[in-house]
């Protein structure tokens, strides 16, 4: 069943938590909500369940209205499940009464009760802990017993508030793959709430990026890693050297031209803005980066080439992060290396421009985005190597309506 989100506020005093916030959660859709402490996802779940009550707006369950001024459906009325990030069960009540608990309160006959109890232990991987207390149970066994009470009464949506800050890492991966298959299974719409990357790229059909109380974008995660629509969005989302540019050019939306503060240009792929020159942002992801060998002599099937000082070499387990100044040590790169460098020596760094992307200026971007790997057109001048072409590969994005 679909969630819909229409114009809501939310005020805490003189406050302005939520700001017109539109969203669409499609049936069976898990969306992660991803966003920093503050941002506003706690407080978008909190009223969409009912403990908050809005200060404007509207928010539908399918074809029932839960909440519009002047009126607010009970939360015990909206069929939705919450899983809180304590977990929150009762220490009194055992596994199998915590499950049945939601089902006694909507009358359900005693028989039926038993056999979803006993549907959902399964579903969970609990079987045999029904007559267990939270405190005999692990930290993953506490959340599987909170989703499962979350599910039990067959809800329409589930909320998870941050259910997995409190496990280990290793347990959290384990989770991610369990929570999915779950929610896969019972064919529930979803919103999960996070400040966890990982979390929201692994378990999400869509990611809505929210930030002071505003939606940034909402979109496939791979969308939203490779074509952010902010500079906020591009960092939140995954590591990020931003660079400055000008952009000179745009033909039909399918190019970008840009120049660089030293007077490099290079053709990329790009979020449109409608017309006219302005101020952009180049997102370089480490990803994009390579430094070349000395033998190399800079001749990359990448674009374009830049020189670069070392500032630092950190290891990260499966690679080295190489910190890089370029552009007369004025802005900084990020990449990954097999091996770490010395400090003040001069690389040079090639640039998979293809798979990079620049974000126009905020004011007048045009809301139709276009996911292309296209051919590259450097300019001969310093730093860049000329005349070199990448294959072409176009992918057209068409997002649908977004909140």
């Amino acid at each position: 069943m679909s969630l819909v989100i229409r114009d809501l506020t939310y005020h805490y005093g003189n406050t302005v938590a939520l700001r017109g916030l539109n969203l669409e959660v499609r049936e069976g859709e898990l969306l992660a909500l991803l966003g920093p402490s503050g941002s506003g996802k706690t407080t978008l779940v909190s009223l969409v369940a009912g403990i908050l009550a809005p200060s404007g707006g509207e928010i539908r369950l399918g074809d029932e209205v839960l909440s519009r001024p002047g009126y607010a459906r009970a939360p015990e009325d909206r069929h939705i499940g919450f899983v809180f990030q304590d977990f929150a069960l009762w220490p009194h009540m055992t596994v199998a009464e915590t499950l049945e608990f939601p089902l006694r309160m909507k009358r359900v006959p005693r028989e039926q009760r038993r056999a979803r109890v006993d549907e959902v232990l399964r579903l969970v991987h609990l079987e045999g802990y029904g007559a267990r207390y939270p405190h005999e149970l692990s930290g993953g066994q506490r959340q599987r017993v909170a989703i499962a009470r979350a599910l039990a009464p067959r809800t329409r949506l589930i909320l998870l508030d941050e259910p997995m800050s409190n496990l280990d890492a290793k347990l959290r991966e384990q989770m991610r793959i369990e929570l999915k298959e779950i929610l896969r299974h019972e064919r529930v719409t979803a919103i999960y709430v996070t400040h966890d990357r990982l979390e929201a790229l692994a378990l999400a059909d869509r990611l809505a990026i929210i930030n002071e109380g505003r939606l940034v974008q909402v979109a496939p995660p791979e969308a939203v890693y490779r074509t952010p629509h902010t500079v906020f969005a591009a960092q939140f989302i995954g590591p990020a050297s931003v660079l400055p540019v000008t952009i000179r050019d745009e033909t039909g939306g399918d190019r970008i031209a840009i120049e660089l503060p030293d007077g490099t240009r290079a053709t990329v792929p790009g979020l449109i803005r409608a017309g006219g020159s302005a101020s952009g942002a180049w997102v370089i992801r480490p990803e994009n980066l390579e430094v070349l060998d000395e033998e190399s002599s800079g001749q990359s099937e990448a674009a374009c080439t830049f020189p670069a000082v070392v500032r630092s070499s950190t290891y990260a387990g499966s690679h080295w992060q190489i910190d890089l100044a370029i552009l007369d040590e004025l802005q900084s790169l990020v990449c990954h290396h097999n091996r770490p460098l010395e400090r003040g020596q001069t690389v040079r760094v090639a640039v998979d421009v293809g798979r990079t992307w620049v974000i126009g200026d905020a004011g007048g971007l045009s809301p139709r985005v276009r996911w292309k790997f296209r051919s590259l057109d450097c300019q001969d001048v310093p730093g860049v190597r000329g005349g070199s072409t990448l294959p072409t590969r176009a992918t057209d994005m068409s997002p649908k309506r977004q909140g």
